[in-house]
């Protein structure tokens, strides 16, 4: 009987100990999994949004680092009165027209990434306009400005234009976002199957402004032979932040609430990013290659520092043509493993002063990691501006 009984429990052991295992080994492989589908998602949608960075923009240098300023409905947007929502509190809020900007998470938390963009399928420099009283821009762009309007679209769901100073002979202004009144159709309107739009070919545009939702434009910037920067549809253009919150989420904020934000991804760890410089140390200036990279963090190149309103920063924004993203994943349930990691290394190969390191704390053992490190280049930053 006894010999019996200690078969028996050895045969249970060695069951249970074979279930542990195969438990084990099942958690790692779907966590691994979906540590693999996220990261797709992340970096798609990431892609999507930072890769047109600057689009409808880079044509000017001198937008680069003029104030943004929106009000919709007589209500301000930007600048904003008060931080924005987590994780984005430490954003400064009034911001400057940039593609892209970083905000540093410091030695421990995500990075927040800024990215502005026009989204006009038909048109992308700007043209000079004037207009005593605000109230509309006109202007005479060449080649003739084509304007996408949807055929029975909302007045609320017009065209938006930046309208900023280009005559400056100092530091950048202030820039205003505004938006077509929905009598604007004083052409004939002409199909475009690309654009699935009706649009208008004129040599000559009159654009009056809808007051009531975005406003007119500003004395200040009818002063300095402003230039109108057409974004698209109002829903078209994007200004957006991404952050990673609490929640290890990755969620995005629209600056011109617009919409609610969104989550993008979920089991996001960490996020933390380096600018990809084209400056001409270690390479030659100007060739659309990356000389450098650098952290958000250092000297030169935080947030604040290349939103300071300098005439001298707007060269700075230019050298910005890519940035470097790392990503890194964590497991929804902790697991049992052997090979505990204790801290994890980012940008390995740069410099040691520009690499990134993060020990985990001993609940933070508990789970896998997985890290995803790749490069989106600026492909509108490479475009030639318009001096």
């Amino acid at each position: 009987m006894m010999v019996g009984v200690a078969v028996g429990l050895i045969a249970t052991t060695v069951i249970m100990h074979t279930y542990s295992s195969s438990e084990m080994y099942r958690r790692n492989l779907t966590g691994t999994g979906d540590a693999v589908q996220s990261a797709s998602i992340a970096a798609q949608r990431l892609d999507l949004a930072l890769q047109g960075s600057g689009a409808g923009l880079a044509r000017s240098t001198r937008v680069w680092g003029c104030r943004l300023m929106v009000t919709y409905a007589s209500n301000v947007v930007l600048p904003r009165s008060g931080p924005y929502p987590a994780p984005f509190a430490s954003v400064p809020s009034t911001l400057r027209v940039m593609p892209l900007a970083v905000q540093s998470g410091g030695a421990s938390g995500s990075d927040v990434i800024l990215t502005m963009a026009a989204n006009s399928a038909s048109a992308n420099q700007p043209f000079n306009v004037s207009s005593p009283a605000g109230t509309s821009l006109v202007g005479s762009p060449t080649p003739p400005l084509g304007i996408g309007l949807k055929s029975s679209a909302n007045a609320v769901d017009y065209d938006l234009f930046l309208a900023a100073p280009q005559d400056l002979g100092g530091d950048p202004g202030d820039c205003r976002i505004v938006q077509a009144a929905s009598t604007f159709a004083p052409f004939t309107l002409l199909t475009d199957a690309t654009l699935a739009l009706k649009v208008a070919q004129v040599p000559d545009v009159a654009v009056p402004l809808n007051s009531t939702t975005y406003g007119n434009v500003d004395s200040s910037i009818l002063a300095k032979a402003p230039a109108a920067f057409h974004l698209g549809l109002r829903a078209d253009p994007r200004f957006s932040m991404f952050g990673v919150n609490d929640n290890n989420e990755l969620v995005q904020y629209d600056l011109l609430n617009r919409n609610d934000s969104q989550v993008i991804a979920e089991n996001i760890f960490l996020m933390k990013v380096r600018y990809g410089l084209d400056n001409g140390v270690g390479g030659t200036i100007n060739d659309n290659a990356v000389d450098e990279w650098v952290s958000p963090g250092e000297s030169g190149w935080t947030i604040g520092e290349l939103m300071d309103g300098k005439a001298a920063t707007q060269q700075k924004i230019g050298f910005i043509k890519a940035i470097r993203i790392a990503v890194v994943l964590r497991s929804s349930q902790p697991v049992n493993t052997d090979a505990v990691v204790s801290s994890i290394d980012l940008f390995q190969d740069l410099a040691a002063s520009r690499q990134f390191s993060y020990t985990l704390s001993s609940t933070e053992k508990r789970y896998q990691y997985q890290v995803y490190e790749w490069v989106i280049s600026l492909r509108n930053m490479r475009v030639p501006p318009v001096i």
